[in-house]
This record gives C-alpha cells, sequence and structure tokens, in this order.
C-alpha cells in the first residue's frame, strides 16, 4: 500500500505573493466568514477559530449585526455586517477581504452579489454550494473576468466536491506514474451523517428553480464543450445499481453523484484546455478520450443486491416528490430549518469512507482511499472549506477563473487535507 506523501503547507502571510493586478490592497482581513450565524457558518467559525495561524486576520459576517457581533467576541476575531441585498455592504464586505468564504445559501438565492462583489474587487472566493445552475450562472458571467484578474472563484469548496476531485487527481497521478491509461474511476462511498436545514432548503430551491437541461447535462460546466449528443448521453449518470468488484457487493447510485460528476468534468476539461495551471495538461494525457468518472453508495454489508434497488428505487421517488410543489412544502414542515442541524455528538459519530476503483486499458486497476472523520455534510464539509481558504489566503492559488478548487490548488490542497490529520488519502 503506498500513503500519499506531502510536505507540510506553509501558512505563513510572510510568503504571499502580491496581489494581482485589480485587487485591491487595503483589505482589513485574511479572510472574512459569510454566514456565520447559521449552522455550517457557525461551525466553519469555531474551525476556524480552532486552526488559523496566529499571524491571519479574520473575521465573521452576516446580516444580523448582534448575532455577528456575539461570535465575533466569542473568537476575538473581527466583524463585518454584511446584507446580500445591499450591493453597498457586498462591495463593502469584498473590500475588506483578500478571501470571502461562505457559508450563506441556497446560493441561487443569495450568492450572486457576493460572487459580483468579489470579482469587482478582486477578492478571493470559495463557498460550499452544491447548486449546478448557480455554479453554471458564475462561469457564463465571471470566468473571463477573473481570469484576467487572477482571482479565484472556487465553488463547491466542500464535501461537495472536493473528495471526489482528490480521488480523481490522485487517481491520474498514479497512471501516469505506471504509464497506464485511465479508462474510467468508480467511487462508493460509505457515509453515516445527518441533514442540515440550510442543504435542504437548497437542495428544494434547485428542484423549484433550477433549469433541468443543466442539470442532465453530463459537460453543464462545460460550456465551451463541442461534445456532440451521442457522446453527451453516453456519459450520462448512473440510473441502476451495480455490483462493485473491489466491495463485492451491489451498490446504488449516489444522490449527490450528479453534482460531483460535472465538478471532476469541468477539473479535467479545464486541465485539458491548459486553463488549470494546478493540474498540468500534461496529467490528463493518462486519461482515456472518453473517461468516465461515476459514484455509488454502498447500502448493504452483504452482497445487497435488493437493498442497492430499493435505494435506487428511493432516490427516484424523493427526486420525484421534491420535484412537485406539495412535496417541497412537506419537506420543509418535516425536514430541518435553515440554523438546524444534527447535534455536536453526532456530528463527532459521522464519518465517511470512499474507495475509489481506477480501471485501467489492459484490465489492470488499482485502489484510491479516502477516509473523513465526522459527519460528512456538516463536519467534513466545513472542515475542507476552511482548509480552502486557508490555501488561498496563503497566496497558494494558480491562476484565476471560475475554477474548481482542485483545478485552482492541485496539490497543495491535497497537502493540507492530509496535513489535519482527520483527512487520509491513500492508494
Amino acid at each position: 500500500m503506498m500513503r500519499a506523501t506531502r510536505p507540510a503547507p506553509t501558512r505563513s502571510r510572510a510568503t504571499t505573493p502580491a496581489r494581482s493586478e485589480g485587487r485591491v490592497s487595503s483589505a482589513r482581513f485574511d479572510i472574512v466568514l459569510l454566514g456565520a450565524t447559521g449552522f455550517a457558518g457557525g461551525h466553519a467559525a469555531a474551525r476556524l477559530h480552532a486552526v488559523a495561524p496566529p499571524e491571519l486576520s479574520w473575521a465573521v459576517a452576516g446580516r444580523r449585526p448582534d448575532a455577528v457581533a456575539a461570535l465575533a467576541e466569542q473568537y476575538g476575531c473581527g466583524s463585518v455586517h454584511a446584507d446580500v441585498t445591499d450591493p453597498q455592504a457586498m462591495e463593502q464586505l469584498a473590500r475588506s477581504a483578500r478571501v470571502v468564504l461562505s457559508t450563506a445559501g441556497p446560493f441561487a438565492k443569495y450568492g450572486n452579489p457576493v460572487v459580483d462583489a468579489c470579482v469587482a474587487a478582486g477578492t478571493h472566493y470559495a463557498d460550499l454550494t452544491g447548486e449546478v445552475p448557480f455554479m453554471r450562472g458564475l462561469i457564463d458571467r465571471h470566468h473571463g473576468a477573473a481570469q484576467l484578474s487572477g482571482t479565484a472563484i472556487l465553488p463547491a469548496a466542500g464535501f461537495d466536491s472536493v473528495p471526489p476531485e482528490v480521488a480523481t487527481f490522485v487517481a491520474m497521478q498514479e497512471a501516469g506514474r505506471r504509464g497506464a491509461t485511465l479508462e474510467s474511476l468508480r467511487t462508493v462511498y460509505r457515509l453515516r451523517g445527518g441533514l442540515n436545514g440550510g442543504t435542504l432548503a437548497s437542495v428544494i430551491d434547485i428542484m423549484e428553480n433550477g433549469d433541468r437541461r443543466l442539470l442532465a447535462d453530463p459537460y453543464s460546466l462545460v460550456p465551451s464543450s463541442t461534445a456532440t449528443g451521442p457522446e453527451r448521453r453516453a456519459l450520462g449518470d448512473p440510473t441502476r445499481p451495480v455490483f462493485d468488484s473491489t466491495g463485492q457487493r451491489y451498490v446504488a447510485p449516489f444522490f449527490m453523484g450528479a453534482i460531483n460528476r460535472r465538478v471532476v468534468r469541468r477539473m479535467i476539461e479545464l486541465a485539458r484546455a491548459s486553463e488549470s495551471p494546478a493540474v498540468p495538461q500534461s496529467l490528463t494525457s493518462c486519461l482515456a478520450q472518453d473517461f468516465r468518472y461515476d459514484e455509488y453508495q454502498s447500502v448493504s454489508k452483504g452482497r445487497g443486491w435488493l437493498a442497492a434497488w430499493t435505494a435506487t428505487a428511493t432516490l427516484g421517488l424523493g427526486a420525484g416528490v421534491l420535484s412537485t410543489g406539495i412535496g417541497r412544502r412537506l419537506a420543509q414542515r418535516f425536514g430541518p430549518a435553515p440554523g438546524e442541524g444534527p447535534s455536536d455528538e453526532a456530528l463527532r459519530r459521522g464519518l465517511t469512507e470512499m474507495t475509489s476503483t481506477a480501471f485501467l486499458k489492459g484490465g489492470e486497476s488499482f485502489v484510491v482511499r479516502q477516509s473523513m472523520q465526522g459527519d460528512p455534510g456538516n463536519a467534513a464539509t466545513v472542515r475542507i472549506l476552511v482548509e480552502v481558504g486557508l490555501a488561498l489566503a496563503a497566496g497558494e492559488a494558480q491562476g484565476g477563473g471560475v475554477l474548481t478548487p482542485l483545478s485552482a490548488l492541485g496539490q497543495r490542497l491535497v497537502d493540507r487535507l492530509a496535513s489535519t490529520g482527520e483527512h487520509t488519502i491513500e492508494v
């Protein structure tokens, strides 16, 4: 077994390069955390307080001044009043920071004014979104301008979709080391975790307002793609269980797979187009032209044929229910409200195990394993977002644009995640 090796990441501001042309130099804070009074934002603030180096200046931001001030006093950090409906407040927020981290969703409702201001100010940005239509809108409006200014705009910088990117990045490195062609990568998840109200609100908003064509297109985050209709259909999302030879059991399609597959596809296509210095074009030379990335979830300790089919049917039924108005109202009534989520004990007991089997041309294979401590959608996702923010604050982004986290940070992000001691990565 080969473990991913890494140097210790550099977190000192002393090594931070000068800001790109167009980026303000009067920022008061290295990082401003927007949405800090919400459930995920509160845990992100606690994480920043625990791991931020002493020389890093940071602040919490939100629309409720009293709550933001109380949180800032608790952690001994700065505070910024930030109402996303106020363009002047968003301009001030962006100019106050070198990096804005946002947990304020649904992002289709609250994210655009924040990103607009960050691009205008040349301020790096990252968030926890899994909303494909929102991400596509950012690409269409801001990719070119952010490229020119060297501003990194990084949606999906949490559990969705950094671990899938890491699995693909490490698999590409290993296939290249072997001189092999990587034909496909299949990730199987084993999860223990809960749901918070912010995530539920985002899901409901996607089902209510999202462009269904974007949700169905595997190239929806690669607007420049010239892939034909048959090529797009060939890379469509899994709709039925498969037998996973690595785990020796049947597995069901993963409910977040459609989002993660599109982010991974964007990372690959950015690298192929030489728009991702952190994932060099040479690294994609090991990929088959029709490389496929898929995601599944383990649902049984045994072979699990019936359990896998039941889980698949339940997933389809749930999506169908949420596509109706009455279904969304029921979810809002009986699900967690924004600001609510699992208990601290449940967060600690959560876990994620990812087994990504890389299938090579000629029939050989190898496995990339990741293990993450804590609830995946609440604890692990916050840990990942904070590491992305620290990397951006340390000047580790390579290039600008509406990128994926690995496209901007590459090996540095892999190293940072491994350095936490709560996220293991091994081949």
